[in-house]
């Protein structure tokens, strides 16, 4: 009966996700593209809801709070997130929660290509966060270092092509040296835009990178001390 008991609470341990840490648990779904859930016992948070056209299965998803870095369509779908959430495009506030808006540029061209770019700063039940959107300049400024040292979980992109790609972001990884890195904004064969790099060709160039859940569930006295970059699965 003990070895049963045992048994059950492992079944319901893996089918609730990867879990780092047991106390004040923050949950995090990945979608695909820049797309996150990011939730809290309290508070839901959705990151850059993409359109259809990115070619990833549309989530059926519901928030508090939506972030979007730009308009672009890719990254600014907030019909898709249900809940009549707040929409936050600048520094605020938002259930009580604080939103920094570090400016940064879409392109390497100082915006010139693509035009400009918020990298979303927040803290949730202790961990600091940090979702890159569609970042694209060659390397952080130190105005953007300064902002951004000490974060916990930050969520860059590694795709190329419309923001930076594999290596310029391990080289900010390792400037910044969080906690946990979660990449985004590649392609996941079959689903995501064809231009973008593969996650074959990620691996190639981050080493040590570990695959995780859909789901994710992280606390602050459990994330890891040496960094952890992580690629989510989608299904």
């Amino acid at each position: 009966m003990f070895y049963k008991i045992l048994l059950i609470a492992f079944i319901l341990l893996v089918s609730a996700g990867t879990v780092y840490g047991s106390e004040d648990n923050v949950e995090i779904t990945y979608f695909g593209h820049a797309t996150f859930l990011i939730k809290s016992s309290s508070v839901s948070i959705v990151t850059d809801p993409f359109n259809p056209a990115v070619g990833f299965p549309m989530p059926d998803v519901t928030a508090d709070i939506v972030t979007v870095s730009h308009t672009h369509s890719d990254h600014n779908n907030v019909s898709m997130v249900k809940g009549n959430p707040i929409i936050v495009r600048d520094n605020g506030e938002a259930r009580g929660i604080k939103f920094i808006a570090i400016s940064s540029f879409h392109d390497n061209k100082g915006g010139t290509l693509r035009g400009s770019n918020i990298i979303f700063k927040w803290t949730l039940d202790g961990i600091n966060f940090a979702h890159f959107g569609d970042y694209g300049e060659d390397e952080l400024t130190q105005e953007q270092y300064e902002k951004l040292k000490g974060t916990d979980v930050i969520f860059i992109p590694v795709g190329g092509v419309y923001t930076i790609d594999a290596e310029k972001a391990l080289n900010i990884i390792q400037k910044l040296n969080p906690k946990m890195v979660i990449i985004m904004h590649y392609r996941i064969d079959p689903y995501g835009l064809k231009v973008l790099a593969s996650l074959d060709d990620i691996k190639k160039v981050i080493p040590g990178l570990e695959k995780t859940s859909k789901i994710i569930k992280i606390s602050k006295g459990n994330l890891p001390t040496k960094t952890k970059i992580l690629y989510m699965s989608i299904e």
